[in-house]
């Protein structure tokens, strides 16, 4: 029986001030997907766009040393207070509408569009998007975490170690410490409570030029109809539970949920702290700025 071992990960370490801090952005309620699609895209644009920068400043300084020359002391200043304003890590927690979206293997599907018309009889809209994997579902009920930030700006972070000891050992920390639920990760994508049955997390990523997007969806207790009357994620005979079916009972409220998340995640990271911002004034911030 395949089992996945993080015995290369080594203990991930900031390289950078910026990175010692979290930026935790939770949004309380249902959003809109498309919305949630728009924020997480413009802080991934924010990303990229200073990456370029970073990779300018670099260039410019070897010609200048190759030419023999250095820059002063205000040039120097004025630069390293630039470099310090390079975007934090930040993860962000959504419950979306009801929807089903599509990864990049689902895109080579033939019965794709049977599949959209059966998910729109259910009540869900489909989105097909840029990361891995095949379908998935998001809803109320259902914690949805996009975590963003530069892999080169950690010691040792790679892609793999990224998805197996970051995205998903947090929710495995998060499972094991408050619910005292054990999980399994396994070949196929995502978190289990048996050792090739009941999916209780998904996990999807996309990488552009070191920056990270998307990441996980966590079934704390959404109604598992949309779970089990397809096959997610490409594994048939397999199904889908939930915190609230693992642990009936619990008090199950996202937000909470959420934080305990994005707690993980920093002691994963090593990272020392955590801000939590309200997701309602970022909100607000990107609708202004779309009505200028």
């Amino acid at each position: 029986m395949f089992r996945r071992f993080n015995s290369t990960c080594s203990k991930f370490v900031p390289l950078i001030e910026n990175y010692k801090t979290l930026r935790h952005v939770h949004f309380d309620g249902l959003t809109p997907f498309i919305e949630g699609q728009a924020l997480q895209q413009s802080m991934v644009d924010a990303n990229l766009s200073f990456k370029e920068i970073e990779a300018k400043i670099k260039r410019n300084k070897l010609e200048l040393s190759q030419q023999g020359l250095e820059i002063n002391d205000y040039e120097k200043g004025l630069i390293d207070k630039i470099l310090e304003m390079k975007p934090h890590p930040t993860l962000l927690t959504f419950q979306f509408n009801n929807v089903y979206t599509g990864g990049k293997k689902i895109k080579r599907d033939p019965t794709i569009h049977q599949q959209i018309k059966a998910f729109e009889e259910l009540g869900c809209e489909f989105h097909q998007l840029e990361r891995g994997g095949d379908v998935t579902w998001h809803g109320e009920g259902h914690l949805v975490a996009y975590l963003i930030l530069d892999l080169k700006k950690f010691k040792d972070l790679t892609v793999r170690c990224f998805v197996d000891s970051v995205l998903l050992k947090s929710l495995q920390d998060v499972l094991n410490k408050n619910y005292d639920l054990d999980s399994y990760l396994n070949k196929n994508p995502g978190v289990w409570m048996e050792p090739d049955n009941l999916k209780i997390a998904s996990v999807g990523t996309n990488i552009q030029r070191g920056i990270t997007s998307y990441g996980i969806g966590l079934n704390v207790k959404p109604d598992l109809k949309y779970l089990n009357t397809f096959t997610m994620c490409g594994l048939p005979g397999t199904s889908a539970t939930s915190i609230q079916q693992m642990k009936p009972g619990a008090d199950l409220d996202l937000k909470a949920v959420a934080y305990m998340y994005s707690k993980e995640i920093a002691n994963n990271l090593n990272i020392t702290t955590v801000e939590h911002m309200n997701g309602e004034e970022i909100r607000h911030q990107s609708i202004e700025r779309n009505e200028i």
